[in-house]
């Protein structure tokens, strides 16, 4: 296996490896710890079935089950992100987020394979949690250091939200739940279990609010978070094909699926793998 960096500070792509084939052990675990040192990794050219995809997922962690939205039919731990050429639906996944922030151990890593993309557009844009602690002032992250962090499905997933009207054409099947507004509560920043590295734990999507702060004292501090880790000097885009694999670390990185292909079909399949609470 060969990487090639994809920015001067996070991310690579893997190149002479053979997802399908299956990995033996110290192949996986030359691949682990260059998605750990790396945060985002592109595996690009594979040819996968369902079965190899959740395979390949497997040998790295424990897959685990999305809320919300209907499993491919026979494969409960797969999504399909799908949207026809001529659906005008809420595009799955854009805005900065961490997947799943809500859950009380949200996953540890997402892994994402493209069946159908447009020749242009639908990228996804990476921002590395890391180089957004790293870059701030030491009095700023130690404000931030003794602070925690609500999160909630509510604004997406709840009755009457933004993915609750689909309709019954639309190509991903979400099913909205008033459980998603419960929320969960998160340190804002957080130590990664493997590197020891620290990150960001809070996002635009899934992050309601600073516990004991009221919202006109926690929303200038999440607006200027927020503003700080979409910096371009932290991110990396993937431009997708036919047969790419990009797997993400969500303590490491946030992500936004770009919202730019309107009237060309968009179709991946997407595997989560299970983490730890972030501490």
């Amino acid at each position: 296996m060969q990487l090639t960096p994809l920015t001067g500070t996070f991310g690579a792509e893997a190149t002479d490896v053979d997802l399908g084939a299956g990995l033996d052990p110290a192949e996986v675990e030359e691949l682990r710890a260059a998605f750990h040192a790396n945060g985002v990794l592109v595996v690009r050219d594979q040819q996968l079935t369902l079965e190899q995809f959740e395979s390949f997922a497997a040998s790295l962690g424990t897959v685990t089950q999305s809320p919300f939205v209907t499993p491919v039919e026979g494969h409960p731990d797969v999504l399909c992100v799908k949207r026809e050429a001529d659906e005008e639906a809420t595009a799955f996944g854009e805005g900065w987020h961490s997947d799943w922030s809500f859950q009380p151990a949200p996953p540890a890593a997402t892994l994402l394979y493209a069946a159908d993309v447009p020749a242009a557009g639908g990228d996804t844009v990476f921002s590395s949690m890391h180089l957004a602690v790293e870059a701030l002032s030491p009095a700023m992250v130690g404000m931030l250091d003794g602070l925690r962090v609500t999160h909630s499905a509510g604004r997406y997933f709840a009755p009457q939200a933004a993915f609750a009207a689909g309709g019954p054409d639309a190509s991903m099947e979400i099913r909205p739940d008033p459980c998603a507004l419960a929320e969960q509560s998160h340190p804002m920043v957080v130590t990664h279990p493997v590197t020891g590295r620290r990150s960001i734990f809070a996002n635009e999507c899934y992050t309601t609010g600073i516990e004991g702060m009221s919202a006109a004292e926690s929303q200038p501090l999440l607006r200027f978070v927020y503003d700080h880790l979409a910096r371009v000097a932290f991110t990396l885009r993937v431009r997708w094909r036919p047969g790419t694999l990009t797997m993400w670390d969500n303590l490491a990185v946030q992500h936004y699926a770009v919202d730019d292909y309107a009237g060309t079909r968009r179709e991946l399949y997407r595997i989560v793998l299970a983490g730890e609470p972030p501490i």
